[in-house]
């Protein structure tokens, strides 16, 4: 049944890049189903600053503007950064050490990494107060989405049983719940349908909660609802899905 329901969903994606008509982008507004492929850079607010520090994100997603300039769609966003400021997570183990040993006998490597999803859908339009055509423009967008994140725990060599991959879950302050977004920026197509992307500020706000319910450092349970925030900047390359012609973009 899974199978089913998922070549079902391509197939409704592949139905803007069957049902074109012909117009030319450079002289009018058209419907262009598009991929994104995007990265981007945020400093945290909120609860997250005191757990985390800069971050990079990498995604993608399909979009879908109208001839109106409306445009719809979804994305997933990889985020990923090395400063976690709350690096005392192993306290209880390490006691009046700084250090854990591993089965060896020998001091353990231990790094932290922040890791976290955002996956989204979104709306927003395209004003074409300037640009090469009435397809580009200024743009405003709002998304409502799903977020987590939490601390990446990794054993150089994997020899240290006290953090083995079923105890990393009591320490790895895990979090998720609903997101928000808004982004402001740019769209770029060109005439000669060669160069496409947009640049821009985004701004996310994630409503989350642990979901360990249990923190062994602290052996204590959790019990704090978080507001998580990410500012930053965010470039993205794309790929129009229409057919071509003489030149000419295709639109339904």
């Amino acid at each position: 049944m899974p199978m089913k329901v998922m070549c079902f969903l391509c197939s409704l994606m592949l139905i803007p890049c069957i049902l074109f008509a012909q117009a030319n982008v450079s002289e009018s507004e058209v419907a262009i189903p598009m991929i994104n492929i995007h990265a981007g850079f945020h400093l945290p607010g909120g609860d997250m600053l005191d757990r985390f520090g800069p971050s990079s994100s990498l995604g993608i997603g399909f979009q879908m503007k109208k001839p109106s300039n409306f445009y719809w769609g979804f994305d997933i966003m990889a985020i990923s950064g090395s400063d976690v400021k709350e690096d005392n997570i192993l306290d209880i183990i390490t006691a009046d050490s700084i250090d854990i040993i591993d089965s060896d006998g020998h001091t353990a490597s231990i790094r932290f990494w922040e890791r976290g999803v955002q996956t989204q859908i979104f709306v927003g339009n395209i004003f074409s107060l300037f640009g090469p055509n009435p397809n580009s423009g200024v743009f405003i967008q709002g998304g409502l989405g799903f977020l987590y994140h939490q601390i990446r725990i990794e054993d150089i060599g994997n020899n240290s049983p006290q953090i083995n991959n079923e105890m990393l879950k009591g320490y790895d302050r895990l979090c998720m719940g609903v997101s928000t977004s808004q982004f402001i920026g740019y769209r770029h197509f060109s005439d000669n349908q060669k160069i496409n992307f947009f640049l821009g500020i985004e701004f996310i706000q994630a409503y989350t909660e642990d979901v360990r319910l249990y923190d062994y450092n602290t052996q204590s349970n959790y019990k704090d609802k978080r507001i998580d925030l990410l500012t930053g900047i965010k470039f993205g390359w794309t790929f129009p899905l229409y057919k071509k012609s003489d030149n000419k973009y295709y639109y339904y």
